[in-house]
C-alpha cells in the first residue's frame, strides 16, 4: 500500500538554481595572482635600472606591464576609477561647448576612440625605425628617453591606460586591440614560472 501511494503521489519539482547576478562579471585570468605581481616587478625593474639598450629596454617593459595591469587591475575599483575621472574630464569639455551641437556626442565612444588613438600610437613607438621607409615618420614614434634609476612616465602612463581600458574601443580598432592585448597577455603568461618559478 505504501510503495502504490509513493507512485501516485505527484513528483516534486527541482528546486531552481539560484540564478547569478547579472551585474556580477565573471573576469577568466591566463596568470595567477603570483605570476602577476612578478611579471610586473620585472617590468618595473628593467625600466627603473635601464635594461639593455634604451630602444629593446622600452619594449621589452611596455610589453610586460601591459598584460600585468590588465590580469592584475581590469575591474578593480582603479580601473573603475580611472573610466569614471577620464568619463568626467570629457563630460566638463563637452559642456563647456556651451550647448554647441558637439556636446551632445557619446562620452563613451569618445573615450573609446581616445583609448584605439592611444593603440595607435603605442604601435608607432614599438614598431623598428627601419619601417619608417614605407610608413613614413609614424614608425619613428619612440617614448622619451628617461634618466637611470627613474621610470619612464608617459611608457606607464600610456601601459596602464591600455591594460585597463584595452576593452573601451569599437570597430576595426577596437577589435585589433582586445586581439593584440589577449595573444601578448598569453604570449608573456609563462615567464614567471619559467624565470623564477612563480607559477
Amino acid at each position: 500500500m505504501l510503495h502504490t501511494i509513493m507512485l501516485l503521489a505527484p513528483t516534486p519539482s527541482p528546486s531552481p538554481a539560484p540564478s547569478p547576478d547579472k551585474g556580477a562579471t565573471l573576469l577568466e585570468h591566463t596568470m595567477s595572482p603570483t605570476a602577476v605581481a612578478v611579471l610586473l616587478l620585472l617590468a618595473l625593474v628593467i625600466d627603473y635600472m635601464s635594461v639593455g639598450p634604451n630602444s629593446i629596454r622600452d619594449r621589452l617593459a611596455f610589453l610586460l606591464a601591459v598584460p600585468a595591469i590588465r590580469e592584475g587591475f581590469d575591474g578593480s575599483p582603479l580601473d573603475q576609477w580611472t573610466v569614471q575621472t577620464a568619463s568626467s574630464f570629457i563630460e566638463q569639455l563637452l559642456d563647456a561647448t556651451g550647448g554647441a551641437y558637439v556636446a551632445g556626442a557619446s562620452i563613451n565612444a569618445i573615450l573609446g576612440a581616445l583609448v584605439g588613438m592611444l593603440f595607435i600610437y603605442v604601435i608607432g613607438c614599438m614598431l623598428p625605425v627601419k619601417a619608417s621607409k614605407k610608413l613614413g615618420r609614424f614608425a619613428t614614434l619612440t617614448f622619451p628617453q628617461s634618466p637611470l634609476y627613474r621610470l619612464n612616465t608617459r611608457l606607464w602612463i600610456a601601459a596602464v591606460l591600455l591594460g585597463l581600458m584595452a576593452d573601451l574601443p569599437g570597430g576595426t580598432v577596437g577589435d585589433v586591440t582586445r586581439g593584440c592585448v589577449d595573444f601578448l597577455t598569453g604570449l608573456v603568461a609563462p615567464l614567471p614560472a619559467w624565470l623564477f618559478g612563480a607559477a
